[in-house]
């Protein structure tokens, strides 16, 4: 049979899937038909299909897709429901598999022809691809082992290869006795891979050429393999042994590694439990790449909302948690810390009021007056995911509320952003093999490959995908400015004169000048750091 696996691309809490990501949806059922003999198996991502009118003959389309917690994303755009139809009539004569999050709203008709799959769509595919009569099943432990070894090759069809970043799963639902009213992870039973199929399936993806990888898809780093015998709280004792074994054994099988990242991290395990968190975090700090971030799930400062929306931790324990991280994580390599907290805020919870609003900034504030860094702040309005309990709460809020909402995001930005990204990420600051993956006007906008990669803004057009060493010369709302570095004054562009600090009004006359040294930037406030960053 022919298959056809189109990544229309998922963001939930605790996968992301968007270029440069890749998900482990699509590894795994990519590794569940190259398990079975005598499949033809063509990937493309939903991006890719927009582009052509050449898709691919199959007898079988499987549709990965769902974004629970949607975002702003440069590196691709997630499938829409009408593009799914689309999908749907252009292949009316073959079996289309529609799975991951996206599964679990059907409020949407579709063609006859769609099958939803709402237990592992892996599983499903498995049976198809072996000539079994398919059912909604969950996988089992051996098929989870197998089919992330076996998917590991899909990668090579990746349009971004070998600059993707493997999103790596070490476990599946909340460890948690209680669960917070918004997430998916509460609705699943809690399993965990061993160390062993996690590092298996990193050396497969090693040997092929993958060089980024992130331990994104959990809930929670430090509860992996947690010992259930210690409880407090509702949380589980956390297992410093089996993450630390976790960490060692990738970095032996991939020594050569660029980027080694993780996601979520709960600060209320952290506080529960914090001589077996710090042990966990001196041995993320050894093992991982620097700009590496904790995402904390904080959701809301304001007590209220945490007791109705059963969150991880108060206020003051996630002050605690954030204290800790910057304690261990925030020593610099070439100038960038190794691991830095980051802050989830959401927006649509059960018990908010304009008072939240005003909780949350405040919190902020404090972390930003103590010197304390983050590395970056989410401000998200939540999506209702059928199942979950705030599904069945009437949330409803008034003009007033979102009015207030927007005015306080706004704040935010302006007020907390800046001067934090000023502290993280002081000028002159050196990023090395950024991408572009964008441009906007006569600007490139490049990242760094990893968690949360910060975006820089550099005065100059490149083409796409372009490598780039980059150096920081100012700030902008979640942003950076940069120059590509080593700093050559005779190369630059009047663009690029004009956004150095302190040479705007200059710009036309050096540029007609040409010919130009370092001499000719003596006024700009910045002329130590272009001296230092100078080849």
């Amino acid at each position: 049979m022919r298959f056809l696996l189109i990544d229309g691309y998922v963001d939930e809490p605790t996968a992301l899937g968007v270029p440069p990501y890749i998900s482990p949806y699509v590894r795994y059922v990519a590794g569940a038909i190259l398990s079975a003999s005598g499949h033809t198996l063509f990937y493309r991502t939903i991006d890719q299909l927009r582009e052509t009118e050449n898709w691919p003959e199959a007898d079988v389309v499987v549709l990965i897709s769902g974004n629970p917690v949607p975002g702003k994303y440069l590196g691709g755009t997630p499938i829409t429901n009408e593009e799914v139809k689309l999908v749907a009539l252009r292949y009316q004569k073959s079996h289309v598999l529609w799975g991951g999050p996206q599964s679990l709203e059907k409020q949407t008709r579709f063609p006859s022809n769609v099958e939803v799959i709402s237990e592992d769509i892996e599983a499903y595919v498995a049976d198809v691809a072996q000539g079994i009569s398919p059912r909604m099943r969950k996988r089992t432990e051996e098929e989870w082992d197998l089919f992330a070894r076996k998917g590991a090759e899909v990668v090579l069809q990746h349009p971004w290869f070998p600059d993707v970043v493997i999103e790596l799963e070490t476990g599946r639902g909340c460890p948690r006795r209680f669960h917070c009213s918004f997430c998916l992870e509460g609705l699943y039973p809690v399993e965990f891979r061993s160390v062993e199929s996690v590092v298996s399936e990193v050396k497969a993806l090693f040997t092929l050429g993958c060089r980024h990888f992130r331990l994104g898809k959990q809930a929670d780093i430090l509860s992996f393999h947690v010992d259930r015998n210690v409880e407090r709280d509702g949380f589980f004792r956390p297992n410093p042994v089996m993450v630390r074994a976790l960490y060692e054994g990738i970095r032996e099988v991939a020594p050569a590694l660029k980027t080694l990242h993780l996601d979520n991290m709960n600060p209320g395990t952290i506080a529960r439990f914090p001589e077996e968190s710090a042990r966990i975090l001196e041995s993320i700090v050894q093992y991982n790449t620097p700009g590496d971030i904790a995402a904390f799930g904080m959701e809301s400062a304001d007590p209220e909302v945490v007791r109705k929306n059963q969150l991880k931790a108060t206020p003051e324990q996630v002050m605690m948690a954030i204290e800790m991280v910057n304690e261990i994580g925030g020593k610099r390599t070439e100038g960038i810390p190794h691991l830095l907290p980051g802050i989830n805020l959401i927006h649509g919870l059960a018990g908010e009021t304009r008072q939240t609003f005003r909780l949350n900034y405040e919190f902020l504030r404090v972390v930003l007056d103590k010197g304390l860094l983050l590395r970056r702040i989410n401000i998200r309005q939540l999506k209702k995911t059928p199942g979950t309990p705030l599904s069945q709460m009437d949330v409803r809020l008034d003009v007033k509320t979102e009015a207030a909402f927007r005015h306080y995001r706004e704040r935010i930005r302006r007020e907390i952003d800046i001067p934090m990204l000023e502290k993280v990420f002081p000028v002159g600051t050196l990023f090395r093999g950024v991408i572009v993956d964008g441009t906007r006007g006569e600007w490139s906008l490049a990242r760094p490959l990893g968690s949360y990669p910060i975006t820089i803004n550099i005065p100059r057009v490149y083409p796409l995908r372009t490598h780039l060493d980059v150096f920081v010369i100012g700030y902008r709302e979640r942003s950076l400015v940069g120059l590509s570095y080593p700093f050559s004054p005779g190369k630059l562009t009047y663009h690029e004169i004009q956004h150095i600090p302190g040479m705007a009004k200059k710009a036309g006359l050096l540029f007609s000048k040409g010919d130009l040294s370092l001499s000719d930037f003596s006024e700009s406030p910045l002329y130590g750091v272009l001296e230092r960053m100078s080849g």
